[in-house]
């Protein structure tokens, strides 16, 4: 029974040879393959922020007096040219070596699976963006990347993605595939409903009249977030539940500029360069 042993040992060491003299093949496609995916998804991310931020920015319009292409529109479109090409990258190697619970195939799991999932992961999302939100209120993560993205004030449709890489992979990329490691979720659902969270941070940022409801944040919800800086409220971007269990939610105070059809002017005087607010004072 030696010789069987080592016969099998000799079929094991040539299927470990072939793959690995196949790795180098492998792996020059995988990357090709990975600035496609990286360069389709940015042009399709950038394509979307355009229409959507812009159709927003159109229907609840707020007159503000900095630069909007220079500051807000300049970090969406860093953001997503950073954060498509590792989310494909993320893609790619799940296909590969099934690295999270993600499925292509509905009928996996079912129907009704199927549609339970879709608040499930929206709720997950929510919770995972919220205490990487907090994590950039940390002072130091706050004045070394959050304060870029608090200096849209007001914020406006375009101030929906405005944050520099490193915000982008906490507050872009985890919310995104952390629930992916949790729970089984249908891809392509994953990425509508990303699609949809979008235009979703457009309209959170805009003079939209929605204050929300017992369950749903609104823009007046997340405007007020973005009056103030450090310290502050309302982190959750999606619904109440996260902030009400911290202790978070302020729906007591309104933005100072809320309602205003002129441009808003702290102390009589325009805010021209970009700037974020002062800490939140808790009565």
């Amino acid at each position: 029974m030696e010789w069987l042993h080592e016969r099998e040992d000799t079929q094991l060491a040539s299927v470990r040879l072939l793959l690995l003299g196949s790795a180098a093949v492998t792996g020059w496609e995988l990357f090709l393959e990975f600035l496609k995916r990286g360069a389709i998804s940015g042009g399709m991310a950038l394509v979307i922020y355009f229409i959507a931020a812009g159709t927003v920015a159109r229907l609840f319009s707020r007159e503000v007096a900095r630069d909007i292409t220079r500051h807000d529109i300049k970090w969406g479109v860093v953001s997503l040219l950073v954060g498509s090409p590792i989310l494909q990258g993320y893609a790619l190697a799940h296909e590969q070596w099934g690295v999270s619970f993600v499925y292509t195939d509905i009928g996996e799991y079912g129907w009704l699976y199927w549609l339970v999932s879709l608040p499930l992961y929206v709720l997950l999302w929510d919770l995972t963006f919220y205490l990487t939100h907090r994590v950039l209120h940390w002072p130091k993560v706050y004045r070394g990347s959050h304060f870029r993205h608090h200096s849209c004030r007001p914020p406006v449709a375009w101030s929906g993605i405005a944050i520099d890489p490193f915000e982008t992979l906490l507050s872009g990329i985890a919310p995104y595939i952390v629930p992916l490691f949790i729970m089984p979720f249908h891809i392509w659902t994953v990425y509508a409903l990303n699609m949809a969270l979008l235009i979703w941070a457009t309209c959170l940022h805009s003079s939209m009249n929605y204050a929300g409801n017992a369950v749903i944040l609104g823009p007046k919800d997340h405007n007020l977030h973005h009056t103030y800086g450090l310290k502050n409220c309302n982190y959750a971007a999606v619904f109440t539940f996260w902030d009400r269990l911290f202790g978070t939610l302020d729906r007591k105070n309104s933005p100072p500029w809320w309602g205003m059809k002129e441009m808003w002017r702290p102390k009589g005087k325009p805010i021209t360069t970009p700037q974020d607010g002062p800490d939140r004072i808790q009565a």
